[in-house]
């Protein structure tokens, strides 16, 4: 029989559980192998990491399937390489009759000789935009380039489907993945200068002198920007882009695209804040996952919008939010939650 693994870190007196990346390493959905290109009867799992010795242990996680007893141990394996270790986790979890519904399990996916930053391996989503933008769709974007790479354990997107033959990883070396440059950092010193000044008096968006549609994506700085946790691997998500358009009772709602620094999983956040008509501090907020053509045709058309981010000109903005909602139509939510402060 084997021993079980400890509950705690004794290195650093932590306990495991979502939320810290003490030991847990990811979490991931499975489906029986029954299911095709639609998996059905989806369960969530943990993927805990151990160094010590070295091992690699999924157990069920509990929240999707009341039936499950929470931390019920499904596999173990040993010796697990990071590098290799959506493959075995494909073979491990066919022998027990399930399948993992993940980036690195879905034919669009294709392996690249790149990793993240917790060493585990990389590819390049082929999925094709479902719906036109309209102007400004980022023709320039290469097919090589970095926004289009997921992890493979990334959470799988509504383009899912079995990938049905083994796929060989490209053997040229790639560089390592070049993070998003963030807005705070670009602007820090532009905004003091005789440039920057007469721009702000001119009315002009600090991008507009940017050449590239890609060189003007960054990460947006402000509250709560790069601080709310991945939905699959606890690292943090970073805001690309967000349009506030006005709902027809007159509240503000935000569409926006966030990204994950450490699995590079798109999401889309619908947010509808209700604070100033009921006074009751009441919103709702739903999340959705993208893929990364999707997520890029959101991003090109909120690019469209100027200023979008600011609340000030949303009740002109009607057909974008019919865009958006037409997009986001019959689309599975991620989660779904309403708060009420008093």
């Amino acid at each position: 029989m084997r021993e079980p693994f400890p509950r705690f870190n004794l290195a650093t007196m932590s306990g495991v559980f979502p939320g810290t990346r003490t030991l847990v390493f990811q979490r991931v959905r499975l489906a029986p192998r029954a299911a095709q290109s639609e998996p059905a009867g989806l369960r969530w799992a943990r993927v805990l990491w151990y160094t010590d010795p070295p091992a690699c242990r999924v157990e069920w996680e509990g929240r999707s399937d009341a039936s499950a007893e929470e931390g019920e141990e499904l596999l173990q394996i040993g010796s697990p390489a990071p590098a290799l270790l959506g493959q075995q986790l494909v073979d491990a979890l066919a022998a027990a009759g399930w399948q993992l519904v993940s980036c690195g399990s879905c034919g669009h996916w294709q392996p690249l000789s790149l990793h993240t930053a917790d060493g585990l391996g990389s590819g390049r989503c082929q999925v094709l935009g479902t719906t036109d933008s309209g102007a400004g769709h980022p023709a320039l974007l290469s097919a090589d380039s970095t926004l289009l790479v997921q992890s493979v354990l990334a959470l799988s997107c509504a383009a899912w489907q079995r990938s049905g033959e083994t796929r060989c990883q490209e053997t040229q070396e790639r560089a390592a993945m070049t993070p998003i440059p963030r807005r705070a950092e670009r602007e820090s010193d532009e905004r003091w200068t005789w440039a920057g000044q007469l721009r702000r008096w001119l009315g002009r968006p600090p991008t507009a002198d940017r050449q590239s549609w890609e060189e003007r994506l960054v990460e947006r700085s402000g509250l709560g920007a790069g601080a709310d946790p991945c939905f699959a691997c606890q690292g943090r998500i970073a805001n690309l882009g967000a349009l506030v358009v006005a709902t027809p009772e007159g509240d503000k709602e935000t569409f926006s695209v966030w990204r994950c620094r450490s699995c590079y999983t798109y999401y889309l956040n619908d947010w509808i804040d209700r604070w100033e008509r009921t006074d009751s501090l009441e919103t709702e907020e739903r999340f959705y996952r993208l893929s990364p053509p999707e997520a890029i045709e959101v991003l090109a058309a909120i690019d469209q919008v100027l200023y979008a981010d600011h609340p000030a000109r949303r009740h002109g903005r009607g057909a974008q939010r019919d865009w958006m909602l037409s997009f986001l139509a019959g689309r599975p939510v991620l989660s779904h939650q309403v708060r009420q402060g008093r």
